[in-house]
């Protein structure tokens, strides 16, 4: 039967010298292995697939298992993103975050609108670092992580403009009128423009963020807090997370 769907492609390997298996993930969440053949050939028809990030449509026969690749034809070449090694860099963090959730016969469509959003939002300009927090923020409860940035743990106040802490105790933030001696064990200063910019990620449906523009230094706190919320409750390291510190 022969199918014709948009998607990422997020894995390769080669297959024999002529061609690779490739994996694409489609518009609908579902991973479809694919057999490309002549791929690694100079004038093969699949040539925009051997270089950076893209949405493409795919055509491709497939009945059980592995399919065979037939066409492609792209629909978003991500230029930007693929050109800059900086944005590039941040845009491998972003499909590490999603593509290490992704479970083998899971069908998630959420993951190919987030991907695709979060590719988009690099492409026009929105500052990577926010992009990577948005995108790892998402991801978090595919992690069996949460982050609660709402309220404050102790007092209750939803005053964003007063919390100062995050507390790994009470597993939540924390006011500057509630930090005292006891309420301060392991617990993080963290801006509340850092807080506020958590929330707004955590509770702004993806589809409804058209750009990301905070200040790089914003960017790059914020970054920082997503990242110690994920070393705390998930465990989960991403090796693209390591390149980013190197840039």
């Amino acid at each position: 039967m022969i199918y014709q769907h948009k998607g990422v492609m997020i894995r390769q390997t080669n297959y024999s010298e002529s061609s690779r298996i490739i994996t694409i993930l489609t518009e609908d969440g579902t991973q479809v292995p694919l057999m490309a053949r002549g791929f690694n050939k100079t004038k093969s028809p699949f040539i925009v697939l051997r270089q950076g990030l893209k949405e493409v449509l795919f055509t491709y026969n497939r009945f059980k298992g592995m399919g065979t690749l037939n066409e492609v034809d792209v629909i978003q070449p991500f230029k930007r993103v693929n050109g800059d090694f900086v944005v590039y860099t941040y845009a491998s963090y972003i499909m590490e975050l999603i593509t290490r959730a992704l479970e083998e016969e899971m069908q998630q469509d959420s993951f190919y609108r987030l991907m695709i959003k979060s590719l988009s939002l690099l492409e026009a300009e929105s500052e990577p670092a926010g992009v990577v927090s948005f995108t790892a923020i998402k991801m978090l409860p595919y992690y069996g992580g949460q982050i609660n940035v709402d309220t404050c743990a102790v007092c209750g106040t939803t005053d964003r403009s007063l919390f100062s802490h995050y507390s790994f105790n009470y597993h939540s933030v924390l006011c500057g009128c509630c930090i005292d001696e006891e309420t301060a064990h392991r617990a993080v200063p963290v801006s509340n423009r850092v807080l506020y910019l958590a929330g707004y990620m955590k509770h702004t449906p993806v589809d409804q963020v058209d750009s990301i523009r905070i200040s790089k230094e914003n960017a790059a706190l914020l970054l920082s807090f997503v990242e110690m919320i994920y070393d705390e409750y998930t465990g989960v390291y991403f090796k693209s997370r390591r390149l980013i510190q190197t840039l």
